[in-house]
């Protein structure tokens, strides 16, 4: 059974969450408080969340960067072709990401000063697999063009977020760029 349910406001959608069963939460990533509550919500149920963000605005990319979610959509482009692809992603384990989205956080974040020493080291292959993630690569793309298969580059993503210690592959970027783990 496929349904969508609009909520009024985040009392209504933790409660929709912990009765209903649902497979993606659109959030509204406008108050970090309750998107963090909903999210969290979400996750113990399994479901997946995307944020929706207002705009591509240097506060909002920068607040985007500390949520836990499995994808973002702006607003301005959320469309049925967009909701469909975001959906599509999630579905096969990538993040729903818009590309200039990505492009504005990494901007961004190079923008903010030098780079901090990090204490985690990564394998070449492990840059290589960041590299391609900072690109927007989904894992049937980075398994493509390392040569291996989507379940190989799934588990190189999945141990590379443990290292990192990162809850979704934007932030594990977001936190690389600062860090210093990938330049240019």
């Amino acid at each position: 059974m496929n349904f969508v349910h609009g909520c009024a406001d985040f009392r209504e959608a933790v409660t929709l969450l912990e009765n209903r069963p649902f497979d993606v939460a659109l959030i509204s990533a406008d108050e970090l408080a309750e998107f963090e509550q909903i999210s969290s919500v979400a996750a113990k149920r399994g479901v997946k969340t995307v944020a929706l963000l207002r705009d591509a605005s240097d506060d909002v990319v920068a607040q985007a960067a500390t949520l836990s979610a499995d994808g973002f959509l702006l607003e301005s482009a959320v469309d049925p072709q967009n909701l469909e692809d975001a959906l599509l992603r999630l579905q096969r384990g990538d993040m729903a990401l818009p590309s200039s989205l990505a492009r504005k956080l990494i901007t961004e974040l190079r923008r903010r000063g030098q780079p901090r020493t990090s204490s985690v080291r990564l394998t070449p292959r492990e840059r290589q697999v960041l590299g391609l993630l900072a690109e927007g690569m989904s894992n049937k793309q980075v398994g493509r063009r390392l040569g291996i298969s989507a379940h190989g580059a799934k588990r190189h993503v999945a141990n590379l977020l443990a290292k990192l210690n990162c809850p979704n592959r934007t932030l594990a970027v977001a936190y690389a760029i600062r860090d210093g783990l990938l330049t240019s």
